[in-house]
């Protein structure tokens, strides 16, 4: 049994594909390419494919992650080219390397992701003001409760900056938790920042991009491509 880690991004058109149809995208391409993955027991199986973190639907990636497990041993390099040649316009291998077995999946390694994000705006986010706040907090949708309630989110951001601010255009970077029991979405955060500084913008304005996500090692943050 041979275990892949592999990194792709994911832009344009496809920034609007569900995780369920990226995963089917996945499987298909598979066959496509005849590329021979290994199956769970049961009644059902399927291929053993697993992504690392669902993205929300519109959001970008420039690095995001899934494994596959497969009896066959391939080149790292094969295997990248095999699923690209099956792959539609907009999303593309661009990293594969074999992993040891025994690891944990690559949902429970993550602590942290960055992301980018290009909105319009009248004026600069007032981020040192936001981040100064004794509690920074946004609104998510209780789906138990069905209705919005608060969340206190400050202890998940690990940086925020604006990077560039011209011509009414706001990039920031930011690094957020993404661990697989407890994520921040930096849409919501991005609405709480600009409701702060006084800003008019919706989400729909907004272009997030998943720039790469990392495992906490000792207090630094090594990439997900690195992590051992």
């Amino acid at each position: 049994m041979h275990r892949y880690l592999l990194a792709f991004y994911k832009k344009g058109y496809m920034r609007f594909i569900s995780h369920l149809d990226l995963q089917r995208l996945f499987r298909r391409s598979m066959k496509r390419a005849r590329i021979e993955p290994a199956y769970t027991g049961g009644f059902n199986p399927h291929e053993r494919l697993y992504i690392a973190q669902p993205l929300s639907l519109g959001f970008e990636s420039e690095k995001d992650y899934f494994e596959i497990y497969s009896e066959r041993l391939y080149e790292p390099s094969t295997l990248s080219e095999m699923f690209n040649s099956a792959l539609p316009e907009g999303i593309k291998i661009t990293f594969c390397r074999e992993i040891l077995l025994e690891g944990r999946k690559i949902s429970a390694r993550m602590d942290w992701s960055e992301y980018r994000a290009i909105f319009l705006a009248d004026k600069r986010p007032d981020i040192e003001a936001f981040l100064a706040q004794e509690r920074i907090c946004i609104l998510r949708r209780d789906k138990r409760r069905k209705k919005m309630v608060e969340r206190e989110v400050k202890a998940l951001i690990r940086s925020l900056e604006c990077v560039l601010y011209s011509d009414g255009v706001s990039m920031l970077n930011m690094v957020l938790r993404s661990a697989a029991n407890e994520t921040l979405n930096p849409a919501s955060l991005l609405e709480s920042l600009c409701e702060f500084s006084g800003l008019e913008v919706s989400r729909e304005d907004m272009r997030i991009t998943r720039l790469d996500s990392f495992v906490e090692e000792e207090g630094e943050l090594l990439p997900l491509s690195e992590a051992r």
